[in-house]
């Protein structure tokens, strides 16, 4: 049933401002126009909604990669977000335009190149496409100052680790959820995003902060 822009800011939980912005960006089909002062908008524009919303939130998404992401030809609306799922390299690209070769990176922190190297080999800082982003500037500082904190490099060996083997069974765990029976595979790929993005960072700061508040001592 076609809905009212008060039903829409109701439903969606957005502002009116915020939907008439994103018409006007194209994330959204403009409305139906019965009369002069009455626009009808499709009860997908809901879901639309949510995960334009859950995008920027969550993903850090720009418009520009929002955009994107929806012209993909086989981007399907209905499967929203087990579609974002399969195009997941767009989404978490950087959001800013400026790319730093490596020579430009290792100016830029200083570093040599064998440095830079030892970093990606060991997987603590990625090469974007073309090279470093902004993000990885940020990284590559804190990894700067962790050395000098901990020349042993303990917490960031862990880190590494402790990544590395929370991705493996991440992973392997995803494949068998989106194929069971109890959920759709859209909706199992937004429980994938939301126990990723939300529930994974929310325990392991909670834990260190329990920890920090009781001495270390984990009871």
């Amino acid at each position: 049933m076609p809905l009212k822009m008060s039903q829409l800011v109701k439903l969606s939980k957005t502002p009116k401002s915020t939907i008439l912005y994103y018409i006007k960006e194209g994330l959204l089909p403009e409305p139906k126009k019965v009369k002069p002062n009455v626009h009808l908008y499709d009860e997908e524009y809901v879901e639309r909604i949510k995960l334009i919303r859950y995008l920027q939130h969550n993903f850090h998404a720009t418009i520009d990669q929002i955009k994107t992401i929806f012209r993909q030809n086989d981007f399907d609306f209905s499967k929203g977000f087990e579609s974002v799922l399969d195009m997941i390299d767009i989404v978490t690209a950087p959001s800013s335009e400026k790319i730093y070769s490596d020579e430009a990176f290792c100016k830029l922190l200083d570093i040599s190149k064998e440095k830079l190297d030892r970093w990606v080999e060991r997987g603590a800082l990625f090469r974007r496409k073309g090279g470093f982003s902004e993000k990885e500037r940020e990284v590559a500082t804190l990894l700067l100052t962790l050395e000098r904190l901990d020349p042993k490099e303990r917490l960031l060996n862990a880190y590494i680790e402790h990544a590395k083997a929370l991705a493996r069974t991440e992973v392997e765990l995803a494949k068998e959820i989106l194929e069971t029976k109890n959920l759709s595979k859209n909706e199992a790929a937004k429980a994938l995003f939301d126990a990723a993005l939300v529930l994974k960072p929310y325990l392991f700061n909670m834990h260190l902060v329990h920890l920090y508040q009781n001495g270390g001592d984990e009871r």
